[in-house]
């Protein structure tokens, strides 16, 4: 059996579901425990939108991971969080809530515990990050976007993570960047390295001094220079 017959194997069994391989990433044969071995991103079937990491442990051999949980907490905070990040950046961008934590801290929980229920556990080092793309025609003004930025970091403090952040990219209205939203939880691309006209970028996170939406300027990389 290939390797990633046997992951979707184990997921089907774990889950109860059946699941799509969108493509396959080769480990090391010959040095597995350095290079990890073969890894899959999948989903489950016609849920797309749920895309989610999985392979086999690089120093045991029938020991398996996926982030399949963290995909589904993903799309729970995507619903939660729609409304308000509509209101402050308008119906014309793009979003995906990214949210990561240690493996051992989810790995054998409840599948259909909530994200709230989860952090109920005072869970440590998890990370839940807006990514947004916002289309535009031309060189962005950027200065509409620093309350809007500001706004949703606030707002990200509600869920007591450890770390939170807003990601956002200015991109030209015609570049189709739809998969690299729906994939952001697994591409680990950061907006610098899109295949697409990307004007610039704003990251900032909690761990920076950011004390009013004005501050938000000191974070602005602007890609075209």
């Amino acid at each position: 059996m290939s390797s990633e017959s046997k992951v979707i194997e184990h997921l089907e069994e774990k889950y109860g579901e059946k699941f799509e391989i969108e493509s396959i990433k080769e480990g090391s044969v010959i040095f597995p425990e350095m290079y990890g071995k073969d890894k899959v991103i999948a989903h489950p079937d016609g849920k797309s939108e749920l895309v989610f990491l999985a392979g086999e442990s690089r120093s045991k051999d029938d020991v398996y991971y996926d982030t399949y949980p963290l995909s589904k907490w993903s799309a729970e905070l995507d619903k939660k969080y729609k409304d308000k990040i509509l209101e402050q950046f308008g119906k014309g961008i793009e979003y995906k809530a990214i949210v990561s934590a240690e493996r051992d801290t989810y790995d054998s929980i409840n599948e259909n515990i909530s994200f709230d229920e989860f952090m109920k556990n005072g869970i440590d080092n998890v990370d839940v990050t807006i990514d947004i793309a916002v289309k535009t025609a031309g060189e962005p003004n950027v200065e509409e976007y620093y309350e809007p930025i500001y706004n949703v970091l606030n707002m990200l403090k509600e869920e007591n993570t450890e770390y939170y952040g807003v990601a956002v990219g200015f991109v030209d209205e015609s570049e189709n960047i739809s998969d690299y939203i729906r994939t952001a939880n697994v591409n680990n691309l950061p907006w610098s390295n899109l295949d697409a006209k990307v004007y610039g970028a704003i990251l900032v996170d909690n761990l920076r001094e950011i004390n009013s939406p004005q501050d938000i300027a000191d974070y602005y990389e602007n890609f075209e220079e």
